[in-house]
Order: C-alpha cells, then structure tokens, then sequence
C-alpha cells in the first residue's frame, strides 16, 4: 500500500514538473518579450537638482517613454514622464532637472523606460543631498556660454590635495550633444579649467551644461548645471585695423560656436558730409577670422569720424569700433595723376622742342 501511495505521489509530481514546463514555454511564446530585450539602462546619476540617465537600444524602437520617479522611503515626491518617440539603435543621454527643495537626507530616484507600452528596464539609485559638505574640494564658479566652458576649483584643505576626473557635458533640451573628460586633474591649490565646445550651436535655442566631479580621494561625484542662451559674437580686431586716405583695412574673428553671418560697414561722418562703405563678410565661427577691405573712392578732403561695425543679416550690430580718419588734398592729386601714362609729360616737352627747333630751320632756309 506503501509502495502504490509512493508510485501516485511520483506520479503527481511528475505530471506538475510537466505542466509547469509547459506554462512557461505557453508564457514565452504568447508574451512578447520584445520590449525587455529592446532596452538597457547602463548608467544612471542622480543628486536631487538634477537626474541623468545613459540607456542602450539594441534594435529602432518606436513609442518610447521614459519615467523619473524621485522618493523617499517609500514616498513619492515628485515623478516626470518624458515621451522620446523613435529611438534608433545605440546609446543614448538624456537630463532632466529638478526643483524641489530638498532637505539633506538620503533619496531614492528610479528610472524606468517602456517601449510600446510595455516594460523595458528599470533602475534605481540612493543619493544624499547636499552632499558636498563631504566633498575635498570646492567649486568657486562654473559657468558655460557660447564658447565652451569654466571651472574655478580650490582644495578644502591646502594641506590635503585631492585628484579628480572632470566630465564636461552639453545638452541641447535633453539630449546630449558632446561631453568630454578631463582625468587625474589635481586639486592642490586654486586652478581653472577650460573646454572649447567643438560643435556648432543653434541661435536663440537653449543648452543646458552639466559639470560631474569625480572625486579619487573620497569616492564621491557632484554635479553642478549651468544655463546660457546660444547667440552669434564677433569682435573688430582694433590691433589689425589699418585706416587712412585711400582706404582701410577690417579684420573680424568669431567669438561663439553660433556661426556668424553678416556685413562690416564703415561710415565716414564730419560736420558736411555722411560716407557709407558696406562689405559682405565670410561666415564665422569661434576664433575664424576674415579681413575686410575698404577702397575711397572721390572723397572730399576733411576730417572724419569713421564708425565701424559688424551688423547681421537681422540688422543687429554685434561690435562696433571708432575712429578718426583726415583725407588730404594731396590724396585726390595722385590719384589722377597716377592716371596718366607714365613719361607724358617728357614726350610732350620733346615732340614741343622739335618742332620748334623744325620751324626754325625751315623758316632759315627760305630766307638764304
């Protein structure tokens, strides 16, 4: 009796293992598992001002959302979703900010991304805010504008330098458009670095700058943001301006990543008279430079103010230079006289003297 209860128990058994077996490959195949393999997220950091998060597609995926969840304990303090639509296969960045006051306390924030609806990943990380304090360095500024960007570092204390890695990041919305790192900077006492963004910027669109300091010493990263507005810039080089009677001379060189298009236009003014000259530049990018140059033609001798300026294709003047300029009488002499053939006035006072000189030999020889 033993023996048969033992036979149907294994039998029981048996017969579950089997059904199990079939549940899941059941599972497997009317499940799509399509959106779980679409997604990964490789890199997530976070510290309550600001959220960033690396994802890696492995194939075009279409309808695309993501979700930021920031909590504390199990509370949710504030949540975004964030809809990027298609999404072509590699690696991708995106940024999001936050402004929610926190108090210093640890925080949990999560992000999860669906693909068609369906869920692809999720990860989380602990960050607590407001940990600079623990940090063996400082940030005196960092700043970002149209050229690149600045950071102005000190140690904490002089007597404890520190080594850090500093990861520059430019983001146009919430897409990164370049990032570049600089390892094994040494913190021993203040210093400045700089970056030159190797991009072209958008005019009038906004980026968002994103400085992470990784700390060798203490094993901590902080991050810090900055804001700025893309516009054109361009400076009149005064040091290369030649100006005088007969012409001038403008060089222009290119101060932002927003490419430059535009005119240089040069006014002579004095109490009698306005004289306007305009030229049509080359377009310009940061430290491109193009030489302008400027021919009088028929200006009347005076003294003259001269404004120069560099004006785009909006009207707008982006730099202005002012000088003095005096036109001499002498100016309008040698130009016409530079019309004139060379070795007139000697031909003329030769061909004059010759017939003279026959005139007076025929007249001789009528009178003998």
């Amino acid at each position: 009796m033993a023996r048969v209860l033992k036979d149907r128990k294994s039998m029981v058994n048996t017969r579950f293992r089997v059904f199990i077996t079939f549940l899941c490959l059941f599972t497997t195949l009317i499940v799509p598992a399509a959106a779980a393999e679409q997604a990964h997220i490789t890199e997530i950091y976070a510290n309550g001002d600001i959220c960033e998060v690396n994802i890696e597609f492995f194939e075009d995926s279409h309808n695309v959302t993501l979700r930021y969840d920031l909590m504390y304990r199990d509370q949710l303090i504030d949540s975004k979703v964030v809809k990027l639509g298609n999404v072509t296969t590699g690696n991708i960045t995106k940024i999001t900010l936050w402004n929610n006051n926190l108090k210093k306390q640890i925080y949990t924030f999560k992000v999860t991304v669906f693909v068609d609806r369906e869920l692809a990943d999720s990860r989380q990380t602990l960050f607590v805010y407001g940990n600079e304090a623990l940090m063996d360095f400082k940030v005196a500024g960092f700043r970002s504008n149209n050229k690149g960007s600045m950071v102005v570092l000190s140690p904490t204390n002089i007597y404890h330098p520190s080594v850090v890695d500093l990861s520059f990041e430019i983001f146009k919305e919430d897409e990164l458009l370049y990032s570049e790192t600089l390892e094994d900077v040494s913190v021993v006492q203040s210093l400045e670095k700089t970056i030159k963004w190797p991009i072209l910027l958008d005019k009038g669109k906004k980026y968002i700058t994103v400085l992470k300091i990784y700390s060798h010493v203490s094993n901590l990263t902080s991050a810090y943001v900055s804001i700025f507005k893309a516009e054109e810039d361009v400076k009149i080089m005064p040091d290369d301006l030649e100006i005088d009677e007969y012409g001038a001379s403008v060089t222009l060189r290119g101060m932002s990543q927003v490419p430059f298009e535009g005119k240089v236009s040069i006014a002579l003014i004095n109490d009698a008279r306005y004289i306007y000259f305009e030229e049509e530049c080359d377009l310009l990018t940061l430290n491109k430079e193009d030489t302008i140059g400027f021919l009088w033609e028929s200006i009347p001798p005076g003294e003259y103010i001269v404004e120069i300026s560099a004006i785009n294709n909006e009207g707008k003047t982006i730099d202005s230079y002012q000088t003095a300029v005096r036109i001499r009488e002498i100016a309008t002499f040698q130009q016409e006289q530079t019309k004139e053939l060379p070795g007139l006035n000697i031909v003329s006072n030769i061909i004059v003297f010759m017939t003279v000189f026959l005139l007076i030999r025929i007249n001789r020889g009528i009178d003998d």
